[in-house]
């Protein structure tokens, strides 16, 4: 039993976390597995595009998965990048179910911060997001949204509680286990910057708030025909600070293209980023693997004297004991 299962909570007292989790801030028709080459990036800090292994959907669409290497690099890097996770076809078909989404207007302005302290700041961020997920029937079928599903399913079963991420130290010896994640906290959205849009440095889990429970944030791109001059790179940060570079600090980052199809995993604690400013429309997944709460995830939200945080533990137990059946993620 890994170390991450001991102690956590009932599932439906973590469930209330999934309610309050907000962003601090992701072939087509052939059966044939899709090769990728091995190119690598100008940077020391990418080492290798990674090929993918795949399996066949029942709607034929083709279904990648991560391999040990990407598991490797994950642990390793903090982050791994796989261009052409999606085909050119599964792209355009995610994108026009974006924009028949948005049309009927469901998608809304995006906001920063946690819990009940979220807020619109648009020197901070200027985007619009919808949430999408199997439990938002609303939004009526897509063949290419279930596909999707699928695949980041596959992902989430990959990155469970695997060994080959444990946190080891220097001696060889084990620090943490690598978290099991729960696949009911999955949180799964459509963000849509438009021209000029924004998202300044940041990041996805926070000690303290409900967005301590992400493990891997995910960004997956949808941009057709995207060119450099087109801007909206996602900048990943390694230089040791937090939201902010203090004067004097000297600055270390990897831009990564937003690409169609292309796939960023990264540590949601470990990896502070940014979305730079974008001169056309720029479309993307984004989404976040949990873990379940611990006692000490309470205990650490009790002991602060934010009422809101308070909030957030009186729905706790009305969770627990009421049930949640009639709560949805809006």
């Amino acid at each position: 039993v890994h170390q991450s299962d001991r102690n956590s909570v009932p599932v439906c007292a973590s469930i209330f976390f999934s309610i309050f989790l907000a962003s601090p801030v992701s072939s087509f028709h052939s059966a044939r597995i899709p090769s990728v080459s091995s190119t690598s990036l100008a940077t020391s800090r990418f080492r290798r595009i990674l090929p993918l292994a795949s399996t066949t959907a029942p709607t034929s669409y083709i279904i990648p998965s991560l391999n040990d290497e990407s598991i490797a690099d994950l642990n390793d890097l903090g982050y791994v990048v796989l261009p052409n996770y999606l085909s050119p076809d599964l792209v355009s078909s995610l994108l026009k179910d974006v924009e028949g989404i948005r049309s009927s207007g469901r998608f809304k302005t995006a906001k920063i911060g946690q819990d009940f302290s979220n807020k619109l700041n648009t020197e901070v961020r200027v985007a619009e997001t919808c949430f999408i997920g199997r439990s938002k029937s609303d939004l009526g079928d897509s063949a290419a949204r279930k596909a999707l599903y699928d695949s980041l399913d596959r992902i989430r079963e990959g990155l469970s509680g695997n060994y080959r991420l444990d946190e080891i130290d220097n001696r060889g010896d084990l620090l943490r286990c690598a978290p099991a994640l729960d696949p009911g906290l999955d949180e799964l959205l459509y963000a849509r910057y438009p021209r000029g849009g924004f998202y300044r440095r940041h990041r996805d889990a926070i000690d303290g708030s409900a967005s301590v429970l992400r493990c891997y944030s995910l960004l997956l791109y949808l941009n057709e025909e995207w060119t450099e001059k087109d801007g909206g790179h996602l900048r990943m940060h390694f230089d040791g600070f937090d939201d902010e570079v203090p004067e004097g600090g000297e600055e270390d980052y990897l831009d990564v293209e937003p690409r169609g199809g292309t796939l960023v995993i990264f540590k949601s604690d470990q990896v502070p980023h940014e979305v730079l400013d974008t001169w056309v429309q720029r479309t993307a997944i984004v989404g976040w693997y949990n873990r379940a709460a611990t006692t000490s995830d309470i205990q650490s939200l009790s002991s602060q004297e934010d009422v809101t945080r308070l909030g957030m533990l009186a729905v706790a137990a009305v969770l627990v004991f009421g049930g949640v059946g009639s709560i949805l993620l809006q």
